[in-house]
């Protein structure tokens, strides 16, 4: 299957549809299959192929699906989502706290990809079909109706292919393009937004722990720095030749 950089795509319209790196294989043979999916599931949905309209509408599902799972109860979370979360009984009745959510979903993230879809109203999904409120992000595709694997292609970005780098490359850079509205554009996604501010404090507090660790173990900062410049030097001279 082709791949498509994300600098490369109209965030503005091009359709997506996410899904478990898993079922790559099989979807370069089959296509997608319109199915009941694990997210469909939680809204009763029917058999489809469900869209998402752009930047904004791969970020509005999934703040909308981490909204959901804060409103559950641990013993409600669904059997294919649990491998996710570091907890051992099930049968708890009391709500799923922030922390296990966001450490749960940025694994469930890390575990999925994105494909761009070149879906057509008419034929792909019915113009009656589109949900959202106030927007056209989400897309219903007719029901029983599959995608064939031609139009298809995965998602990539600077930093890799997972759903997680594309939502926080998304977001990062409509935070970039729109100074003056991020407190909007937060408060539109809050619920994501959350979680991605968790995610990068963890990620800082775990760099920090590492460098401390560094030089309580006699490792002077300074060769840590000089390391971090080979590598980049490394990094740079790769992709020059890559180029060549």
């Amino acid at each position: 299957m082709n791949t498509i950089n994300i600098e490369d795509i109209d965030l503005n319209n091009a359709l997506f549809h996410f899904t478990a790196k898993d079922n790559l294989k099989s979807i370069e043979e089959k296509g997608l299959i319109a199915q009941i999916g694990d997210a469909s599931k939680m809204v009763n949905d029917k058999p489809r192929v469900c869209l998402s309209r752009g930047g904004k509408g791969i970020l509005g599902i999934k703040n909308s699906f981490i909204h959901i799972f804060k409103n559950l109860r641990i013993c409600d979370i669904p059997e294919e989502y649990r491998k996710y979360f570091t907890i051992t009984d099930f049968s708890d009745t009391s709500q799923v706290s922030p922390q296990l959510l966001y450490d749960a979903m940025e694994r469930r993230f890390k575990d999925e990809i994105y494909l761009k879809v070149d879906a057509k109203e008419g034929i792909d999904f019915l113009k009656e079909e589109i949900y959202g409120i106030g927007s056209d992000y989400d897309i219903k595709g007719k029901e029983g109706h599959n995608i064939s694997p031609n139009k298809l292609s995965v998602v990539t970005t600077p930093a890799g292919n997972s759903s997680l780098c594309i939502i926080q490359y998304i977001y990062n850079r409509m935070l970039e393009k729109n100074p003056g509205k991020e407190n909007v554009i937060r408060n539109m996604n809050s619920d994501l937004s959350e979680m991605l501010d968790y995610i990068n404090l963890k990620s800082k507090i775990s760099m920090r722990d590492i460098v401390s660790k560094a030089l309580n173990d006699g490792i002077n900062i300074e060769d840590i720095q000089n390391l971090d410049r080979e590598n980049s030097n490394i990094r740079d001279m790769e992709e020059f030749t890559k180029d060549e």
